[in-house]
């Protein structure tokens, strides 16, 4: 039986989100997507870092308008707190007492100083979740260091055996490793969060974003563990061609191989000794890659993509952001959605990787800076208006 939508799975779980960037705010997005009541705290006057990310909504820089900030922080509350002030310090632990979840990305130690690490939530109240990401996990040598998407892809493994053998390794674009240690984070939530309520315990859960890209890549560290043998950068298992208006990636399993050669023309190639079984298509993949080519020639790549998947064959065309937008797959699922918001008026938004039967949690739109912060800590702290004067004034709000 689907879960109804409307119910919202997570609609009585509380979370404080004190991380900024990419990550963290990509865990409470989906958190807050289903249903958690998320409050992000971000720093007086600049708020999270993420809010002078480009792309701007109308090319026009500013904090209420990037596109990254406004995609990661959909259906949160937004209050501004200065946690280098004590008095900044003393209202996060209040929040972070009416909180289910806190997730952080300081670096490892930092809440512990400031009193508002695990162990001291814990001490008061002992189902404290607390969810850090950082960069190299809590513990080990690298664990006070600072690394980038860059960094953490080319330590975890898959900057090796991304690119050319003959070049320089290439970074994959945008930024995975962060989106997939938020996605890790989520789920240590989630984890986290089922276990108190059967047991009654917290936890402190501690996501390593290089951790989290090393198990992306299986490939290289399998061959190495099992065979030591190291896989080598290049297109001998999946090479790309140039068609009439792209490119498109093409892999040949050998319960594929013989209704490719049909599909092309080329029955005979099935059994030449160059090409007959993986291995000898792998060393042999720049004359195949010229035979191929002659297929392919001038034609459009979405042609060609479902011309393969017909005959069951692995393939994949490279998509522009229109041919996501247009895709029918994405159409047919509606996972784009348009989201209105007062500074940026209605975007396109991608939605979330899962349904719940037919339907999608619906998206709400992203918190303008500080918008929430009579109300929560009016309402939920019991501060006056008078407290809150004094608190900007002081330029802990």
């Amino acid at each position: 039986m689907a879960l109804p939508v409307t119910s919202e799975a997570l609609d009585d779980v509380r979370v404080l989100d004190l991380s900024e960037g990419v990550a963290g705010p990509f865990c409470t997005k989906l958190l807050a997507a289903l249903g958690a009541d998320v409050i992000s705290v971000e720093a007086p006057g600049r708020g999270d870092r993420a809010r002078s990310y480009p792309p701007f909504a109308g090319d026009e820089p500013h904090p209420e308008l990037s596109g990254l900030f406004l995609y990661l922080n959909t259906g949160k509350r937004s209050v501004t707190l200065d946690l280098a002030q004590a008095s900044g310090r003393a209202i996060a632990g209040r929040l972070a007492g009416w909180a289910d979840i806190v997730i952080e990305d300081f670096a490892p130690g930092q809440l512990d100083a400031w009193g508002l690490g695990h162990e001291a939530l814990a001490a008061a109240r002992p189902g404290a979740i607390v969810v850090s990401v950082t960069d190299y996990g809590q513990s080990g040598p690298y664990r006070d260091w600072r690394a980038t998407d860059l960094t953490a892809l080319a330590l975890g493994g898959s900057l090796y055996i991304a690119g050319d053998e003959d070049r320089e390794p290439l970074k994959i674009g945008g930024r995975p490793a962060q989106f997939f240690a938020g996605l890790s984070a989520f789920s240590g939530a989630l984890l986290a969060l089922h276990y108190r309520d059967a047991t009654g315990e917290g936890q402190h859960v501690d996501v390593s974003m290089l951790e989290g890209i090393a198990t992306a890549q299986e490939y290289p560290g399998a061959a190495w563990a099992y065979k030591r043998e190291i896989r080598v950068r290049g297109p001998g298992h999946a090479p790309m061609f140039e068609v009439g208006d792209g490119y498109i990636g093409l892999m040949f399993p050998q319960a594929r191989w013989a209704a490719f050669c049909e599909l092309i023309g080329r029955p005979e190639i099935e059994h030449d000794p160059r090409f007959e079984g993986t291995r000898q298509r792998r060393d042999n993949m720049a004359e195949l890659s010229e035979i191929i080519a002659e297929w392919t020639e001038g034609k459009r790549k979405a042609d060609l993509y479902h011309a393969v998947q017909a005959v069951q064959g692995p393939a994949g065309y490279v998509c522009t952001a229109p041919d996501l937008i247009e895709s029918p797959q994405f159409v047919e699922r509606e996972f784009f959605s348009e989201v209105d918001h007062p500074a940026s008026g209605p975007l396109l938004y991608p939605g979330l990787p899962l349904r719940f039967g037919t339907e999608r949690p619906p998206l709400r739109r992203a918190p303008l800076l500080g918008e929430h912060n009579a109300e929560v800590y009016g309402e939920l702290l019991g501060c006056s208006a008078a407290d809150l004067a004094r608190m900007r004034g002081a330029g802990v709000i």
